[in-house]
């Protein structure tokens, strides 16, 4: 069939080569003069595990109103009644019927796409360590012994999923990262031999060549004007380009949604990074830490190493970087690796990027109430921990085939 690709983060690029990989005739479109050059340029580079993310789903990570309460974790503009007001009140809601109920449907089918995609993402990569600077075993550094007791009650839900973790102390942890700072105050570790972490444009780039080698053509730089459900097809530049079936790939960005008549209630949340060059990999991080308190990951990246952190709501692409912010970033990469990284260098690069949500946590993956139009989009923090499940699920359900996992927690029509 011919089918156009909207938008080449790592989900289009994904998306697009999972259907050229089934035959299909494919064509990527993106507004931006190169592929991977929005959310997927420089966010971090934590793969797994999934629960660790702000904000990963409701019931999982730190609750919303433990962020809400600490205004130098979670900035959110916009008047009570706003959409950003609304979307905040109904993840809460998701979060009190979980509580309520004992049981997490949203985690359940994260946790089951996550390890769909695990099971995928290094299928046709002979070299991952050098095609994505891929990193093993991941720790969520914690400070207080409140923080080690939240973790202690969600072993057991990990461990029923087959995630394999266990709750270190500060000694046990230096031995696995040496680097890490004496003088600042911290009690324990959660430490997954499985974590993951990679270079997450690397590795979008990677997907790319793969991609053109099997015919997929990619369009960068264009003025996409709308999508058309009725004929099909992609408006580019005024002109109208005719396809079988579109695939939405856009994150954050709800113009080509709106345009089309689609409606979900997706939240923009921006968030920052900064990567900088490894000073001396004696004092450097190994492979990637959380700090669960500060809500930032620090993740090795080859001779680099990056943290992220921020969550900015209703907010803007023009938006002036929030200071605070970057210096609180700046002082936990010297706190918890001194002498690590150089931060003064000209070659230390800031990124900020948006990433979708929608309010339950999940990704919006599948048919469209247009005929010949498709979703996937809004992963939040998932977009490359995800990406090769959702677009082989996508690619089995545009063919009329059953996906390999239930995908009804993540139908655009939920909304």
């Amino acid at each position: 069939m011919k089918i156009a690709i909207v938008g080449t983060g790592i989900t289009g690029i994904s998306t697009a080569l999972e259907l050229a990989r089934d035959g299909h005739q494919v064509t990527v479109f993106e507004q931006r003069n190169a592929a991977a050059e929005d959310a997927s340029f420089a966010p971090g580079g934590w793969l797994t595990p999934l629960a660790a993310h702000s904000l990963t789903a409701p019931g999982l990570g730190m609750p919303l109103r433990q962020l809400q309460k600490n205004t130098s974790l979670l900035q959110a503009s916009g008047r009570l009644g706003s959409p950003t007001w609304r979307w905040m009140r109904q993840w809460k809601k998701n979060e009190a019927l979980i509580h309520k109920h004992g049981s997490n449907p949203f985690g359940a089918a994260l946790h089951a796409m996550g390890q769909f995609s695990d099971s995928l993402r290094w299928q046709h990569c002979e070299d991952s360590e050098a095609l994505a600077e891929r990193k093993r075993s991941t720790l969520i550094l914690l400070r207080t012994p409140q923080e080690a007791s939240f973790w202690s009650t969600q072993i057991p839900a990990l461990k029923e999923q087959s995630v394999r973790c266990e709750l270190l102390n500060a000694a046990q942890a230096q031995e696995l990262e040496p680097g890490l700072g004496q003088d600042i105050a911290w009690l324990h570790a959660l430490h997954f031999p499985d974590g993951e972490s990679i270079n997450p444009r690397l590795w979008a780039q990677h997907l790319r060549l793969q991609a053109q080698e099997l015919g997929v053509a990619f369009h960068t730089g264009m003025d996409i004007t709308r999508i058309h459900h009725n004929p099909v097809g992609v408006e580019v530049n005024g002109q109208l380009h005719p396809f079988e079936h579109v695939v939405i790939c856009t994150g954050a960005q709800r113009s080509m949604l709106t345009a089309c008549g689609i409606a979900l209630p997706l939240m923009s949340i921006w968030g920052y990074s900064v990567t900088a060059p490894v000073r001396d990999p004696l004092h450097a991080p190994r492979s990637a830490i959380m700090d669960w308190e500060q809500q930032a990951t620090i993740c090795r990246m080859g001779q680099r190493v990056r943290i992220t952190a921020g969550l900015e709501m209703g907010s803007t692409p023009e938006a002036a970087h929030h200071q605070p912010t970057l210096q609180r970033m700046y002082h936990l990469l010297n706190d918890w690796f001194p002498g690590g990284v150089q931060l003064a260098s000209a070659q230390t690069q800031i990124w900020r990027g948006a990433r979708g949500y929608l309010p339950d946590g999940l990704p919006a993956v599948g048919a469209s109430q247009h005929p010949g139009i498709w979703l996937n989009v809004a992963h939040g923090s998932h977009g490359i921990s995800l990406a090769a499940g959702c677009a082989r699920a996508l690619a089995d359900m545009l063919a009329g085939h059953d996906a390999a996992v239930d995908m009804q927690a993540f139908s655009p029509l939920r909304f």
